[in-house]
């Protein structure tokens, strides 16, 4: 991909704004291919993929692209585009054999390969329609139903039948739940839509509920032992010990966050940015 000379990202750098100890840097600044544009594809969530790579899922067209240095530009599903769709993709993870797309209308599991080649597929039963989900290092999904009101464990091709976190059960859980989230030690948060983030063990036992204090909280992310909340406006904050951060202005408007190791990885409109985080 093309990259902006390195003044420009000194100069990004500088403006990043820093709160407290938590410090943002931008490490990377990658814009969207031309064929992004010129085949209409609007990506509105995404992942990290392979070898510097990134998956993007544009919702509306059906469509999951692949972009960096491992194949270059490539994309399967959209409308007529391809030999092989999807009805309604909510979600893309990468496993250690593959990557793995959950499809919400036809209740199943599609599994491709790092090329993006079809490989398989797993039916989901009972019948979820799944609308969140998240993918620990190990390759254990955790799915959340809202027909339930439960997040299931599906490990190896197989879905357990018994919830592992039956949200029923909370009644501070509300039942508009906007991101499912595991972090490097397996455990979950959920994020509702009331700004409230509920905390999980690995195993499904229930740990805490803090509050968010930021404005309307769309994003829920994991950095090695810490939780962060942000709103589409980039304000942001750690749940636990509530320091403040904002995604500089060049990484908005924020369509996804996602991160890796003691970076983020921020999706918008038309480019990718990559920020380091200092934790101290």
């Amino acid at each position: 991909m093309r990259r902006f000379p390195n003044y420009i990202i000194s100069l990004f750098a500088v403006i990043c704004i820093v709160r407290s100890q938590h410090v943002l840097t931008i490490a990377d600044y990658q814009p969207f291919p031309s064929e992004i544009s010129i085949l209409n594809i609007n990506p509105d969530s995404f992942e990290w993929g392979v070898a510097g790579s990134f998956l993007l899922l544009d919702k509306i067209d059906n469509q999951l692209v692949s972009v960096g240095n491992l194949n270059g530009f490539q994309t399967v599903g959209g409308f007529g585009r391809n030999n092989f769709s999807f009805s309604e993709p909510i979600w893309v993870g990468v496993e250690p054999n593959g990557i793995s797309i959950l499809d919400r209308l036809e209740n199943k599991i599609v599994y491709l390969d790092y090329r993006l080649n079809y490989m398989s597929e797993v039916n989901l039963e009972p019948r979820l329609y799944p609308d969140l989900a998240a993918i620990d290092k190990w390759g254990k999904m955790f799915i959340y139903s809202s027909q339930f009101h439960s997040i299931f464990h599906f490990e190896k091709r197989h879905l357990r039948k018994t919830p592992h976190i039956d949200l029923n059960r909370f009644s501070n859980i509300d039942f508009c739940i906007r991101k499912l989230m595991v972090n490097q030690d397996g455990e979950l948060g959920i994020l509702g839509c009331n700004s409230y983030v509920h905390l999980f063990s690995k195993h499904g036992e229930f740990k805490r509920t803090i509050k968010s204090h930021i404005d309307s909280p769309e994003f829920l992310v994991p950095i090695r032992d810490k939780w962060y909340v942000f709103n589409k406006e980039g304000n942001g904050q750690s749940i636990i010990e509530k320091i403040t951060l904002q995604i500089p202005a060049v990484s908005l408007p924020i369509k996804d966050i996602k991160s890796m190791n003691r970076s983020l990885a921020i999706l918008s409109n038309d480019h990718i940015s990559i920020l380091n985080v200092k934790l101290k």
